[in-house]
C-alpha cells in the first residue's frame, strides 16, 4: 500500500503529538503475528526530539506502512506505549499499569514481571519489541517463571548455609548451556531478589557462546560469562570465572551421555545443588537385552520410552547412592514437549567432607548388572 493524502497527514499529526517529548524505540509490524518486525531506536525517554528526528520518524513510518507494517508502536518509556494504525492515523496510549501487568501475568504474581524484567524477556524472545507478549509466548513466559520457582529452593538453601554478598557471590554453572536462556533467567531472578551472583555457561559450540556473550553485553550483565569447552574439561573444584566451586550446577538438555558426564563431574566435586533436564536417551536402548515383559523390548516405541524412563530412574538412584536427596518434577507441560523432566538433587550433608568411600556404588552396580546395562555415569564415578 502507499500512504498518501489524508492518511499520511493523520499519521504525521499522531507521531508529532506523541513523539515530541522523545521515545525509546518505534516498532513496525503487520497485523497479526506473521512477518518481520522493524525496530528503530529513538532519542530516548524524556529527551525532546528535534524536527529532523520527527521528520525522519515520519518517513520511516510511511515507508513501513507501504510495506504492510501498519501496526506501529512508539515505546515512550518502559511503561507507556502509543499504538497507531497507520491506515487511519488513529493513536491509542497504553500504560502498563498494575491491572494490565496482572493480566499479562495470567492473574498471578510472577518472578519476572513485564515492567521490571522487560529487557530480559525481550532478549530471550518472549516479549515483543513493542512490549506485548503473544498468546504463543505467554505459555513460554509462564514456563520460565515456573522454572524460577523450581530453582528457588536451591539458592535459598545456599543462603541458609553461608553469607552471600559481593565478595562471596552465589556461584552458578550452566553446563551445555546452549542459548543460555536459563542462565539469563536465573541471573534476572537473582537480581530481583538482591542476591549477588556470578553465572558462567559453557558449551562446545562457538556460535551459541558468541550469541550468549552478545546477549550478556546487551543486558549489561558483566557477571554472566561464557566459554567454549566440553563438560569433561571443566574443573568443578574451582571455576575461574566463578571465583570458586559452583554452588549450583545446571545441565538442561545436555544430549544423551553428556547428562551423565555432568552428573559424574558434579558428584565428584561435591556440588551441593544440581538441576538436570535429560534428553536424547540413546545409550541404554542399545544395551537392553532382557526384560520381564517381552513387549518392552520387542516394540520399538515401548522400548524407547522404557529406556528413557529407566535411564532417568537409574540417574536418580545413582545420585541417592552418592548422598543426594532427589526429586523429579515436570517443568514444562507434556503437551509442549516430551522432554519435560527436571531432576533436582541436593547433598544430604553439604558441609561434610566429601568421602567417595561412603557412596553405595556396589549395590547400584549390582542393580545395573541385573538389568544388563552399564550407564556412563556409573563408569565415570567408578574410576
Amino acid at each position: 500500500m502507499s500512504l498518501k493524502g489524508p492518511a499520511r497527514t493523520r499519521l504525521r499529526r499522531a507521531l508529532r503529538r506523541h513523539a515530541r517529548e522523545g521515545w525509546v524505540r518505534a516498532v513496525f509490524s503487520a497485523p497479526g503475528e506473521q512477518g518481520e518486525t522493524e525496530v528503530v531506536p529513538g532519542p530516548g525517554a524524556g529527551i525532546t526530539a528535534t524536527d529532523e528526528q520527527l521528520d525522519a520518524l515520519l518517513e520511516v513510518a510511511a515507508r513501513e506502512a507501504g510495506a504492510g507494517r501498519v501496526k506501529q508502536t512508539l515505546v515512550l518509556d518502559e511503561r507507556t506505549r502509543v499504538r497507531i494504525d497507520a491506515r487511519y492515523g488513529k493513536a491509542k496510549v497504553q500504560r502498563l499499569d498494575d491491572e494490565r501487568i496482572t493480566k499479562v501475568m495470567g492473574g498471578k504474581e510472577r518472578a519476572l514481571r513485564p515492567d521490571s524484567s522487560g529487557a530480559l524477556l525481550q532478549a530471550i524472545g518472549i516479549m515483543n519489541p513493542d512490549g506485548s507478549i503473544s498468546a504463543k509466548n505467554a505459555k513460554k513466559y509462564k514456563q520460565v517463571c515456573h522454572l524460577v520457582e523450581l530453582c528457588r529452593p536451591a539458592w535459598e538453601r545456599v543462603a541458609g548455609r553461608r553469607a552471600i554478598d559481593e565478595e562471596h557471590p552465589l556461584r552458578v554453572l550452566d553446563l551445555a548451556c546452549g542459548n543460555s536462556y536459563l542462565t539469563f533467567v536465573m541471573a534476572e531472578a537473582l537480581r530481583l531478589e538482591g542476591i549477588a551472583a556470578r553465572l558462567h555457561g559453557i558449551d562446545v559450540r562457538q556460535d551459541v557462546v558468541d550469541r550468549s556473550r552478545a546477549r550478556a553485553e546487551t543486558l549489561s550483565m558483566p557477571h554472566v560469562t561464557f566459554d567454549v569447552a566440553p563438560i569433561r574439561a571443566v574443573d568443578l573444584g574451582s571455576v575461574d570465572a566463578l571465583g570458586g566451586p559452583p554452588d549450583i550446577v545446571l545441565a538442561l538438555h545436555a544430549c544423551d551421555t553428556a547428562t551423565d558426564e555432568a552428573l559424574a563431574r558434579t558428584v565428584q566435586a561435591g556440588t551441593a545443588e544440581i538441576y538436570f533436564a535429560p534428553c536424547c536417551h540413546r545409550e541404554l536402548s542399545t544395551q537392553l537385552e532382557r526384560s520381564p515383559v517381552a513387549a518392552l523390548l520387542g516394540q520399538g516405541l515401548l522400548k524407547r520410552d522404557y529406556a528413557a524412563t529407566l535411564t532417568d530412574a537409574l540417574r536418580v538412584e545413582l545420585l541417592e547412592s552418592c548422598g543426594y536427596i532427589v526429586d523429579t518434577v515436570e517443568f514444562v507441560a507434556s503437551t509442549h514437549t516430551p522432554k519435560n523432566l527436571l531432576i533436582r538433587a541436593h547433598r544430604r550433608h553439604p558441609d561434610a567432607v566429601l568421602d567417595p568411600q561412603r557412596w553405595k556404588l556396589a549395590k547400584f552396580a549390582d542393580t545395573c548388572r541385573e538389568l544388563g546395562v552399564e550407564p556412563t555415569a556409573l563408569l565415570l564415578l567408578s574410576k
